[in-house]
């Protein structure tokens, strides 16, 4: 995001997690949290008077412990999961159909370089270890989601393809944190990556904010170019 800076008393920061704070690693777990990010986040938490979110597809169970983020506002599983302020505990979403779930994970039990993430609202199954695989997994699972009786949407990620319920994205979770103290009033600024982050993107630029994607991405203002870049900006920002 060249040559733009947060107004502490301004702004609202919006944030992804996975291609945009932290690299992408071929599976979830393998992630490598950066020293000193987390750190980072709770200060700039502070400079903003608690105006900083993370909207993720990651559940809040996974997020929390990685990034110490108990105490931070957040949304999981593409906005299904939300905490307004740290420490509430979110009612639980629904969980998707069990008989969905157990044939996504029985159709892609031969293939070992794929992996199947069970999110219990949500079902995302990875293929970066085999990106040869990419063609069949999205097929398999236009086919297993084809004709049943309960609509699901299919996203795509970067290297990922994740079943939700229609209702749930990061967009919706924007708009809902900014309908609420310390964010309601302010300039919404979100960061991420891929094209699940696509709808908050849009929402933020829809109520008069700032957005980028990292790597770059037609219609937002500016780009940045890796996860590193968007910590070395971050800390900028509290300089």
């Amino acid at each position: 995001m060249k040559r733009f800076n947060l107004e502490p008393a301004r702004d609202a920061l919006f944030l992804d997690i996975d291609g945009t704070l932290i690299d992408i690693a071929p599976t979830p777990e393998e992630v490598v949290i950066p020293e000193g990010l987390v750190r980072h986040l709770h200060r700039l938490h502070d400079r903003l008077g608690g105006a900083l979110a993370l909207i993720s597809g990651r559940r809040l169970a996974d997020i929390d412990p990685m990034l110490d983020a108990n105490d931070l506002p957040a949304a999981g599983a593409h906005g299904a999961e939300f905490r307004l302020k740290g420490g509430e505990k979110p009612q639980p979403p629904a969980p998707l159909p069990e008989t969905l779930t157990r044939d996504i994970v029985r159709s892609f039990a031969g293939h070992p370089g794929v992996t199947v993430e069970d999110k219990s609202c949500a079902v995302a199954v990875h293929y970066r270890r085999t990106p040869a695989m990419e063609q069949t997994v999205k097929e398999r699972i236009r086919e297993i989601t084809e004709g049943l009786a309960e609509p699901f949407k299919i996203l795509h990620g970067k290297m990922v393809v994740e079943i939700t319920r229609p209702g749930d994205n990061k967009g919706g979770a924007l708009e809902r944190f900014m309908q609420h103290p310390p964010f309601a009033g302010r300039r919404p600024v979100f960061l991420g990556d891929d094209e699940t982050d696509l709808a908050a993107i849009d929402a933020c630029l829809r109520l008069g904010g700032a957005a980028a994607r990292v790597g770059g991405y037609e219609g937002t203002p500016a780009a940045l170019s890796s996860p590193e870049h968007v910590r070395k900006w971050l800390l900028a920002q509290l300089a």
